[in-house]
């Protein structure tokens, strides 16, 4: 509650005087109803004192042995509170908060919130805190452990019982009341710190393997990186998964931009223009037989460049790619000329002008390519290549943070190429990078 006004003081009074209640008087001067009635006590007792003074500070006016004799006296008399704010000038809940803290703590102003851990607001003898922590610890903290077998609890069941031996409590009791057998303590206690050295070596492995992988590993295709480069035999992702949640190395991923369906229309493509040929069949069963292409836009510091790409959808390597800095028909036609021995092969792309202009869609036929595209509005027809761009992204511009010079900007971009198409596994392929799988499978 703010502080409260002569002017509200004074309304409180008048309707006072005229013999209005607590909830009137409330909704008139704007201050609680609690508030409200603590006054009338004080008023009723013969205290006017409230009208003429700001906020009263009984911690700092008075004493601690002033306090506990007010308590004591209060114990030992039959007074109610309302009797006590009329004899003593405080506040009824100021009298009851000492009364509570003297019975619990032994000293009347301790502060407000939560209990400090190393008890130093507890005023009575050591012995007896210790004979309270004592029996918190074994009627609170060992029975909520019991019956948990999980990793956290191993922590926090060994933490409990040190701290139990601290208090003189047997080890055989800790272990009586948890229902744990000595050898399995005396087995987790051996293994405590052997288990933390191993997470500590694996997680500097994965820190180094994400650094050299653009973060671009999630736990499962780590768990496959780290077998293949000698770290461990066998090494099962879920660990992987927790050790990388525990010392904050998950893939840098991207998150969606926008919601669902966003883009997505109901408009058909033009009758002379080719149809949705690929209709999102991404599966191929021989190399340059599916191929997609699409142009995506990246910043440097002297504006945008362009590149446009093609991927083949039988081991998503990108078979071909250029960058410029403009958007022009010569930039997607000397990527398709790139290709060689694609005659007959299904080239798809969205319906930017550059695919559908009349002088590409000739090159094209002068090629030997099968057209597809997608449908207006509808980027899931093309989903492989949005993919990759977006994970290009994910994976170079967006980890730089800083905008690079033109330059610089294609020597990061093809530094990438080289190490997605002979580096980069894919569960897909067998965690095999493209130029792995196309190495194996002729």
């Amino acid at each position: 509650m703010s502080r409260i006004t002569e002017e509200q003081k004074k309304k409180f009074y008048n309707l006072y005087k005229e013999g209005y209640r607590s909830k009137v008087i409330s909704r008139e001067t704007g201050i609680t109803p609690r508030y409200v009635r603590k006054v009338l006590l004080e008023f009723k007792s013969g205290d006017f004192s409230w009208l003429n003074s700001g906020y009263r500070y009984h911690v700092k006016l008075i004493s601690e042995d002033e306090r506990k004799r007010i308590v004591e006296e209060l114990s030992e008399s039959s007074l109610s509170l309302s009797e006590a704010v009329s004899r003593y000038g405080f506040p009824e809940d100021v009298l009851r908060r000492w009364k509570r803290n003297y019975n619990k703590y032994g000293v009347c102003t301790r502060k407000r919130g939560r209990p400090r851990k190393d008890g130093s607001y507890d005023k009575r003898p050591e012995e007896d805190q210790r004979a309270a922590r004592r029996n918190y610890y074994l009627q609170n903290v060992l029975p909520g452990l019991c019956g948990k077998r999980d990793r956290s609890s191993k922590k926090k069941t060994l933490r409990a019982i040190g701290e139990c031996r601290r208090l003189g409590i047997p080890l055989r009791r800790c272990l009586e009341v948890l229902g744990l057998s000595s050898s399995t303590y005396h087995f987790w206690k051996s293994h405590e710190n052997e288990e933390n050295q191993k997470d500590k070596k694996l997680s500097e492995a994965i820190r180094c393997a994400q650094e050299q992988n653009h973060w671009a590993y999630g736990s499962k295709r780590m768990a496959k990186w780290l077998v293949s480069e000698g770290f461990a035999e066998s090494l099962n992702h879920k660990r992987v998964e927790r050790v990388m949640g525990l010392f904050n190395l998950h893939a840098k991923i991207r998150r969606r931009r926008y919601p669902k369906n966003y883009y997505l229309t109901l408009k058909e493509n033009p009758a002379d223009l080719p149809g949705n040929v690929l209709s999102r069949d991404f599966a191929a069963d021989k190399p340059m037989q599916k191929l997609v292409t699409d142009i995506t836009y990246l910043p440097t510091d002297e504006g945008w460049i362009y590149m446009a790409a093609v991927m083949d959808l039988w081991n998503r390597e990108i078979v071909s790619y250029r960058i410029s800095r403009h958007i022009s028909l010569g930039l997607v036609k000397d990527v398709v000329s790139q290709l060689k021995s694609c005659r007959g092969a299904l080239i798809h792309s969205d319906m930017g002008w550059t695919y559908t202009h009349p002088f590409y869609i000739r090159h094209l036929k002068e090629l030997g390519f099968k057209q597809s595209l997608s449908r207006k509005g509808n980027c899931w027809d093309n989903a492989c290549m949005e993919n990759f761009f977006g994970l290009m992204k994910s994976e170079t511009i967006r980890q730089t943070k800083q905008l690079l010079t033109v330059d610089g900007m294609v020597r990061l971009i093809n530094d990438y190429i080289h190490w997605y198409n002979n580096q980069r596994i894919q569960k897909k392929l067998g965690y095999l990078s493209p130029v792995d799988f196309r190495k194996l499978a002729t």
